[in-house]
């Protein structure tokens, strides 16, 4: 065989081994026996390679120990080195890193082989499983596109009124249209300069058109969308099943059943609600608009009153009635007279004695049915509001009324729920008291209600009656959860979701919950005259959350800050709010063991504050507080660092080794007691802050500031930067400091005087800080202020909150239009519409009481609101939704 026949050979040798075809499983099985060899080989080299070196010199030998660190051979001491050094040492810490990765490499790679020997598709599977994953995912995407954008059904909209020129508008012509036209989809309609226009949809809703405006509608599978071009228009939307959309280009909103307005323009849009609510989108960002309330699209447009934006409607007369109705009859469903307080209850004494949270709310029945005759007889009266209210309103409206009249007429004074912990510290089932003013009769006028609200018995309530509950046996059915035990115990009802709740009452009638501190805290409350009333043993609760952090690490240095802090000291919480002489009062008393430490020892009894003269009556935010010794205060928070984090501790101890900085000797101890904090003047560009401490030694605390700024400036010039800057100015026997921030641009300017240091963000705000104490034109004479101040007999506080944040909040809002998350978005506008809120507190030596006297409890926080509980005309509303299902 000659060497050409030989290359011949090897060609087609060749040739054949390149076309055959290898199956997919066989290449991947080789491969993964290749990648499990040379990672077992890798394990295997290091392992040999990494016998820990019994002295520790250099990098190679932390390296020696990494192995047995991973295996959680290495002593603990070893271990912590390693870990410090693998801190500092990048080579050390990516050497760690390797060694980890391979060791993981190592365990999965037997599994991956394992998983692969299992497991086989067939190629002809595993293709239509491909097909069908992709036709489900084209789906799912295109789902939402078809029902936004697939026109469907046919789509009727007459002009119902024309007046001036009203013109149907195409692509290269322009047709006049009159009343009775009728409109297809995706047809343009156009007012001109002083026209106006209604057209009417199959669903009876109306869509007004002012002057120079023009719109289309579609009809897809989400629902008909009207598309506003430009200019304004006011719909009222029939109630129907699906959302009718209104699109302004920047923004869509979705109704049913509403009137609203909208304005699209050059800048943005601009939406108004007159009736119902509607959910605006804006750039995804989702918020939902109430009667009376207004969003814009961009931060140029500013909001107007609801009642001039559709001053251009031919029912203008009509809208205004409405709003002007709606807020009159909110105002006077606030006025309803609220239950009496209550000097006494039983229904105390008969909670268990491991309760450790209380609510009691009072019979609401009354106040309910008088909101509601209120409300009926306005209906009557108002034909806005009829007109209003007439599609609203379901018929088993009055029949939930009278339920309710019914049911109230039942019961006592008030209803009060309890929850406690078992021995194990383990929340139980929570216990319902009543007392009836007809028990013998309450069991069939129960069941009777019951049959006449759910007459097909499918929303009935799951409750077993219990003649004796040492006796019932708890049901063991699947939907035993769902149910509710009830019985009668003489005239108080006991309910529960749990039978052995309720028969823990019957066995202790005289339960030991009377003699604890948390029982007399809240009887405390009862003896002043109580309202809505929630309280907490936190002594109990705390001790529960201790046993559970036993086992934590470091719960031995979480305890010792905790109880540095003063939180382990805690003992009780109650929170009332009553109505009296036409005020609301809200109080929180919060309990505590008596300490030289700790946060419940820093706020000092009621003293005088003369910081807040400093401060104008048309502050935004204000508040003031009196401490003890502010040194006090510093040894308490550098005990909990040093418990927490001992490094930072360090690294104090060596900036007073190193640079002679004390902060308890250099920084507390030449304050007084006395602080100070407002927001006073506008928040933009700028927010106009200003901090008033009382000094005691203004020269020390004036050279421990310029101490601290030659630190931070020799720093500041080892990293190339510039630091801070000093100027003063002697000014009528004062003298002004600016610090200012070469680097970040921000400034500080303050001055001392009369014992205190005022400071804010510019010299003007200092000096005009000033000319309010001169004048006595101070916050202490502010009618809004002073209208907040309680009549009890003290003449000072020990702490204060005040804020008139509205006045900050509203300008926020039209700058921010839509442009934030709902969340955000509705906190911002419950804010706008708070009234001027002062909050206080008196601290004593076991306990500190924090109060307020308007409307909703200090920042709209009260005991209605913690239970959920709505206002009188939210209430009704619930209702009537409640009744439609």
């Amino acid at each position: 065989m000659n060497n050409k026949e030989l290359d011949n050979i090897l060609d087609k040798v060749s040739a054949d081994i390149r076309g055959e075809e290898i199956q997919s499983a066989t290449v991947k099985g080789a491969a993964e026996r290749v990648w499990l060899k040379m990672s077992a080989a890798d394990v295997q080299a290091g392992q040999s390679a990494s016998v820990p070196a019994e002295r520790i010199e250099g990098c190679a030998d932390f390296q020696s120990l990494m192995p047995a660190y991973l295996n959680h051979e290495l002593s603990e001491a070893r271990a912590l080195l390693l870990v410090d050094h693998t801190h500092e040492c990048i080579p050390c810490r990516k050497a760690l890193k390797q060694a980890r990765t391979a060791r993981v490499a190592a365990a999965v790679a037997p599994r991956r082989q394992a998983k692969s020997s299992r497991y086989n598709l067939n190629p002809v599977i595993l293709r239509w499983g491909i097909a069908a994953v992709l036709l489900i995912g084209v789906g799912l995407v295109a789902w939402p596109l078809v029902q936004r954008y697939l026109p469907i059904g046919s789509l009727e909209a007459t002009v119902q009124a024309a007046e001036g020129p009203v013109y149907l508008v195409e692509d290269a012509k322009t047709n006049p249209l009159t009343s009775g036209a009728k409109l297809s989809r995706g047809q343009v309609i156009r007012t001109a300069k002083d026209a106006h226009a209604v057209v009417r949809l199959k669903d009876g809703t109306t869509i007004e058109m002012k002057d120079r405006s023009e719109f289309s509608i579609d009809q897809t599978l989400r629902g008909t969308t009207i598309h506003l071009g430009s200019g304004s228009v006011i719909v009222e939307a029939a109630k129907q099943k699906d959302h009718l959309y209104l699109d302004t280009g920047d923004s869509l909103v979705a109704v049913t059943g509403t009137i609203f307005s909208a304005n699209a323009g050059t800048k943005g849009s601009r939406v108004s609600v007159i009736e119902g609510n509607v959910n605006l989108d804006h750039n995804g960002n989702e918020r939902t608009l109430k009667a009376g309330e207004q969003a814009t699209t961009s931060n140029s447009i500013e909001t107007i009153p609801v009642k001039d934006e559709v001053a251009w409607s031919r029912n203008a007369a009509r809208y205004t009635q409405t709003l002007d109705a709606l807020s009159a009859l909110n105002k006077q469903l606030n006025a309803v007279q609220q239950p009496d307080v209550r000097h006494s209850t039983r229904l105390l004494d008969m909670m268990p004695a491991n309760t450790v949270l209380y609510a009691a709310v009072p019979n609401l029945a009354a106040t309910i049915v008088e909101s509601n005759r209120i409300i009926e007889e306005k209906i009557q009266q108002n034909p806005a509001l009829h007109d209003w209210f007439q599609n609203r309103r379901e018929p088993g409206m009055n029949s939930a009324m009278s339920a309710i009249r019914d049911f109230g007429d039942q019961l006592g004074d008030e209803i009060a729920v309890g929850a406690g912990m078992n021995d194990k510290g383990e929340p139980v089932a929570p216990i319902v008291l009543a007392e009836l003013k007809n028990p013998g009769d309450f069991h069939a006028f129960f069941d009777a209600e019951m049959q006449k609200l759910n007459t097909d018995g499918k929303n009935r309530p799951n409750v077993t009656w219990i003649d004796d509950p040492k006796t019932a046996q708890a049901a063991t059915d699947t939907k035993s959860s769902e149910k509710v035990y009830v019985w009668i115990n003489g005239d108080v009802l006991v309910a529960s979701p749990k039978l052995d709740e309720v028969q823990r009452i019957a066995d202790t009638p005289q339960s030991g919950f009377a003699s604890t501190a948390f029982h007399n805290r809240i009887a405390d409350v009862y003896r002043e005259g109580a309202g809505i009333v929630v309280g907490a043993d936190l002594e109990k609760i705390l001790a529960r959350v201790k046993t559970e952090q036993k086992s934590a690490a470091d719960a031995g240095k979480h305890e010792q800050a905790l109880t540095q802090l003063g939180v382990m000291n805690l003992k009780t919480f109650v929170l009332d709010q009553k109505k009296t002489d036409g005020k609301t009062h809200t109080r929180a008393v919060l309990g505590y063991d008596k300490a030289d430490h700790g946060i419940t020892s820093w706020l000092a009894q009621p003293g005088p504050m003369g910081s807040i003269d400093y401060i104008s009556p048309d502050a935004n935010i204000a508040a003031g507080f009196v401490i003890k010794n502010p040194t006090a205060v510093v040894d308490d928070l550098l005990g909990v660092i040093n418990s927490v984090c001992p490094d930072l501790n360090r690294h104090l101890d060596d900036l007073e080794k190193n640079h002679g900085l004390n902060l308890r000797n250099d920084i507390a101890a030449p304050l007084g007691g006395e602080y100070a904090f407002a927001i006073d003047g506008p928040i933009l560009p700028v927010p106009s802050w200003k901090l008033v401490f009382q000094v005691n030694d203004p020269a020390h605390l004036q050279q421990t500031f310029e101490r601290v700024v030659n630190e931070v400036n020799a720093q500041a010039a080892k990293e190339g930067k510039k630091g801070l800057e000093w100027d003063h100015a002697d000014v009528g026997g004062r003298t002004f400091y600016t610090l200012r921030s070469v680097d970040f641009g921000f400034e500080v300017n303050y001055v001392f005087t009369n014992g205190y240091l005022i400071a804010g963000p510019s010299r003007a705000l200092v000096e005009q800080a000033l000319s309010y104490h001169d004048s006595g034109t101070t916050l202490r004479t502010s009618p809004k202020f002073t209208a907040g101040l309680p009549a009890d007999g003290q003449v000072n506080f020990s702490a204060f909150v005040y804020h008139n944040i509205a006045s900050v909040v509203q300008p926020l809002t039209k700058l921010g239009g839509v442009n934030m998350p709902s969340g955000p978005q509705k906190a911002m506008t419950m804010a706008a519409m708070m009234e001027p809120t002062l909050a206080y507190a008196y601290a004593y030596g076991d306990h500190m009481e924090v109060a307020a006297n308007t409307e909703g409890g200090p920042f709209g926080l009260s005991p209605a609101t913690l239970l959920g509980m709505p206002n009188a005309f939210e209430l009704h509303n619930v209702l009537n939704q409640g009744v439609k299902k």
